[in-house]
């Protein structure tokens, strides 16, 4: 009887996470089949089991009795089976009593946040050999010259190494027709509005485009994440980027520049709107917004981001 009810139990919060919508707190959009599928296995095996004691209750013999398989549980130890009952019981009591919780800046604190780079590309990576040819006696680099070379080697060739360094990031998840056609989109349109389902991609294009976008107007949403590196008037805007689910969790930031910011709490959701800048911290350069109007707002429905390879599981993402 006590296996019946938890396997009811398991499929009830099963339905309840689905219906409420709380499974996206655990899970990514991509495992929720196997989840659907986990909840019709309980729930079947739930109603066999009362099948089964309905039936012993009414005197008709079953097959587990004529096998005298039941024996089996008899013969397990009182310690297994409390052991079992607890290991079953402590999910469930957790899952009905504990209300889901974002993941906030006391994990960031412990597993990092990620900053989006930029690819350095100094004109001093010439080499010395090739420059000492267009120097003049003067030891002056001929300027003339200089600028007909950054034409032919760099302008004509600039996609194709902003594309290559997607690439490079993105590895086999790499799409070159979703990720050319996104960027055409970004750097033809007017203001950037980083939507939740497409956090991602869009930052990473921007990360990639920097000089495109250098001072173009955006808009983004995030929790507030601050460390002791910080100014007084910076925070990172940062989003949970899950996979599969909450144990693969990573986050990643964007550094915010502005007045006031010192009011804002850690872990509260602010909406920013600013100009898109380049700084360098740590001896890195990453994206940085220069904010102009900041505003607090209750977190989202869906409050995690995936990259473009779960878009098909978020019709949002289309």
């Amino acid at each position: 009887m006590l296996k019946t009810i938890i396997l009811f139990a398991l499929a009830i919060l099963q339905v309840k996470l689905i219906y409420t919508g709380d499974i996206l707190y655990y899970l990514s959009p991509k495992m929720l089949p196997f989840f659907y599928f986990s909840t019709t296995v309980f729930l079947l095996l739930a109603a066999y089991r009362a099948m089964l004691i309905l039936a012993e209750s009414s005197g008709l013999e079953t097959t587990s009795q004529a096998c005298d398989c039941c024996a089996h549980d008899e013969d397990a130890s009182r310690f297994s089976r409390t052991a079992m009952y607890i290991l079953f019981c402590l999910p469930l009591l957790t899952g009905f009593l504990v209300p889901p919780k974002l993941l906030d800046s006391s994990l960031v604190d412990k597993k990092g946040i990620i900053y989006r780079e930029v690819a350095s590309t100094p004109s001093d990576q010439l080499p010395s050999e090739t420059r000492q040819q267009y120097t003049d006696q003067t030891g002056e680099i001929d300027h003339e010259w200089w600028e007909e070379y950054e034409f032919e080697t760099q302008e004509q060739n600039v996609q194709e190494e902003e594309q290559q360094a997607l690439r490079d990031e993105l590895g086999i998840w790499y799409d070159e027709d979703y990720y050319r056609d996104l960027a055409d989109r970004l750097i033809d349109g007017d203001k950037i509005v980083v939507s939740d389902s497409g956090h991602l991609d869009v930052m990473l294009v921007i990360a990639a485009y920097q000089e495109e976008f250098q001072g173009r107007e955006i808009e983004l949403t995030g929790f507030v994440y601050r460390d002791d590196h910080m100014s007084r008037d910076e925070v990172a805007l940062t989003r949970t980027a899950i996979t599969c689910c909450l144990a693969d969790a990573t986050f990643y930031g964007t550094l915010i520049r502005g007045e006031d910011l010192h009011r804002l709490e850690r872990d509260q959701w602010i909406t920013v709107k600013g100009e898109i800048d380049l700084a360098r911290v740590q001896g890195q350069n990453m994206i940085m917004i220069n904010a102009r109007q900041v505003q607090e707002i209750d977190p989202p429905d869906s409050p995690y981001v995936y990259p473009y390879l779960y878009q098909q599981y978020n019709p949002e993402a289309q």
